[in-house]
């Protein structure tokens, strides 16, 4: 024990760490990790991530000087302890809550935040171009991107590194290898570094290459030129497996142990002094400190909901309920044991959309491919293409960034497709850059495409065995809400088919999926006031015209309840749609405004935007014309 021991709550920016000693920082370390496993267990998030980074960023912040000097850290879910030491220890509580903590990195939030993201393998990039916007500013700072393994297999970090490569500008990543993204890494590059880490060559390497080096003298400048190039042929020799990044423009310092600060501290000391870009490949246990988060593998303890720190036990407020992701799963399952043709494919969420037991059933029809959304969907479309059925398992807030492929190469070829847009609508405690509130936005616009939404377990099950056994580019929407898991005999649902959930002679609600039982709360509030007939519009598009013309000719009054941003939403097409045909009455939309939406619980944000039971039933009221 230290004499002058931290308290965490107390630290307001990281300058003290300056000063301290290893064995004050192991000790610091070993707090954090405390307190970051008590925190999160109470309000939930990511856990494992943030367990693993703990030594690498104190390290970080003492040989660096933040907020001159740029943390830029991709994905940024693992800046818990960059937060902490940055003075938002007090603010832990109210992590990831409404008007609380961000679970990212939050440039209004902080000074020393100076770059935020919640999807992957933006950092290399956004390095760059701060180092390049710092060298012709003529100023003097270090730019740092700590990036993970599994962010490097997506597209945007080759691209990055190609050009980080090719330019003599300082720049530092960090590479935070730990083997994992969420669950397990795949791919060729996660193989490469395993060859590193294993290497017994390369773990020789470094006192081998120091004995033969330190013998060189240095005498002259041809003899010093000779002797460069005879260091680059021995450090090939060893080197080999790591040597890649080197080819690549980048000096590589590593593997080092991301948990010895004596390592740690040398080598970022080293890549301070460097001039041209440098990648230091650090190796870190993910989850580390707290035993079921070390022992995972599959990725449960990367997000996390609130738990029983003793025993590991998750706090399940619904336990006889499951989640979207898995109900989907569970029909997969069903559906393939009578269709071989079917395979899933996710771009690194196996864990995340629940897809571990499909893999385990079905491992020649299931693919991972790695955080590459792009890959995934074109790969899909090859496949569909020679008569195999690809079903793509992918969050809402990531097809965003495969729309080009769902226009370009799916959709325009009229191809057999079937895209499971996980967490659509409001998310939640991850904030507005996993909100799924875009995905009808930029679909709806897309000639051939099926867009559907269920409303249950048994609409689920008939939307997907419809989705299979039609040749036609179809979405299937659903949310992050736990529900019953039910099925019966699979039967067709003829496309673009709407259901009238319940009569009334006054008004309709027009809505689809979470929202539909909402709507059904809202009838019963105003049962003595407005006969409101309800509509579930499982298909987005194509729209059911017919009942919808109908609608038009019997009601005076309409109103759409969506979870989507107003702008380019059902409602927008629908009142489109009506004013074509000449309709006269009272339309209205609920949705979501044009702004982005921040963290909170669901409820929570629902009021905020006004879109809770209560609401829109007072809206309803306002706006209803007699």
């Amino acid at each position: 024990m230290t004499k002058n021991k931290i308290n965490i709550i107390d630290i307001k920016n990281p300058k003290f760490l300056k000063k301290m000693s290893i064995k004050e920082l192991e000790e610091l370390s070993n707090d954090i990790r405390k307190f970051i496993i008590n925190k999160v267990s109470v309000t939930g998030g990511h856990l494992s991530s943030n367990l693993g980074v703990v030594d690498l960023t104190i390290a970080l912040h003492k040989v660096f000087d933040s907020p001159k000097d740029k943390f830029i850290f991709d994905v940024s879910h693992q800046c818990y302890t960059h937060k902490i030491l940055t003075g938002r220890a007090n603010k832990f509580d109210s992590l990831r809550k409404t008007n609380g903590l961000s679970g990212f990195q939050k440039r209004g939030e902080s000074e020393y935040d100076s770059y935020e993201a919640g999807h992957s393998s933006t950092s290399l990039s956004a390095a760059l171009g701060m180092a390049l916007a710092r060298d012709k500013n003529k100023e003097d700072y270090n730019v740092i991107a700590i990036i993970g393994d599994g962010s490097m297999g997506n597209g945007l970090s080759y691209e990055a590194i190609n050009h980080i490569g090719s330019i003599d500008t300082k720049l530092i990543i960090i590479l935070n290898d730990n083997e994992m993204s969420i669950s397990k890494n795949v791919g060729a590059f996660h193989n490469h570094l395993d060859k590193i880490r294993a290497s017994y060559k390369y773990n020789n390497s470094k006192s081998n290459t120091k004995k033969i080096l330190n013998k060189i003298p240095l005498v002259g400048k041809k003899i010093e030129q000779g002797i460069s190039n005879f260091k680059s042929s021995i450090k090939k020799l060893y080197l080999k497996e790591g040597f890649l990044f080197e080819e690549l423009g980048l000096k590589y310092f590593g593997p080092i142990n991301g948990h010895d600060y004596n390592e740690l501290l040398m080598y970022l000391e080293m890549a301070k002094k460097e001039t041209k870009p440098v990648i230091i490949h650090v190796i870190t246990q993910k989850g580390k400190g707290y035993e079921y988060a070390e022992n995972d593998i599959i990725g449960s303890w990367h997000g996390t909901g609130p738990f029983e720190i003793e025993s590991g036990i998750r706090i399940n407020k619904n336990d006889n309920l499951v989640t979207w992701s898995e109900v989907i799963s569970n029909h997969l399952i069903e559906l393939t044991k009578k269709n071989k043709k079917i395979n899933v494919i996710t771009p690194a969420m196996a864990g995340g959309s629940k897809l571990l037991k499909y893999k385990e059933l079905y491992p020649n029809n299931f693919i991972d491919a790695g955080i590459a959304e792009e890959h995934a969907l074109v790969l899909a479309n090859g496949m569909s293409i020679e008569g195999l059925i690809p079903f793509v398992s992918i969050y809402s807030t990531f097809l965003q960034r495969g729309y080009d492929e769902v226009i370009h190469d799916i959709c325009r070829m009229n191809t057999h497709v079937v895209l499971g847009i996980d967490r659509c609508g409001i998310v939640g405690e991850d904030g507005e850059t996993h909100q799924g509130i875009y995905d009808l936005t930029f679909l709806l616009p897309i000639p051939n495409i099926v867009i559907s939404t269920p409303k249950d377990s048994i609409e689920a099950g008939n939307l997907l065995y419809t989705a299979i056994n039609n040749n036609k580019p179809f979405c299937i929407r659903y949310s992050k809400d736990k529900l019953k898991y039910e099925k019966k005999d699979y039967k067709m649902i003829k496309i673009g088919s709407w259901e009238k959930v319940t009569d009334g002679k006054d008004a309709v609600i027009i809505s689809y999926g979470y929202l539909l039982n909402k709507a059904l709360i809202v009838k019963e509030l105003l049962k003595d006031k407005i006969d409101l007939s309800i509509i579930n519009a499982r298909f987005q598009k194509p729209i059911d015209e017919d009942m919808f013309k109908d609608i038009l000719t019997s009601y005076k009054n309409i109103y759409i309840y969506e979870e989507q941003t107003i702008i380019n939403s059902l409602g927008s097409y629908l009142v489109n749609y009506a004013n074509m045909n000449n309709y006269k009455g009272n339309i209205k939309i609920f949705g979501i405004k044009d702004k982005f939406v921040l963290q909170g619980s669901k409820e929570e944000i629902l009021k905020e935007l006004e879109l809770d039971e209560e609401s829109i039933s007072n809206k309803i009221l306002e706006n209803y014309d007699k």
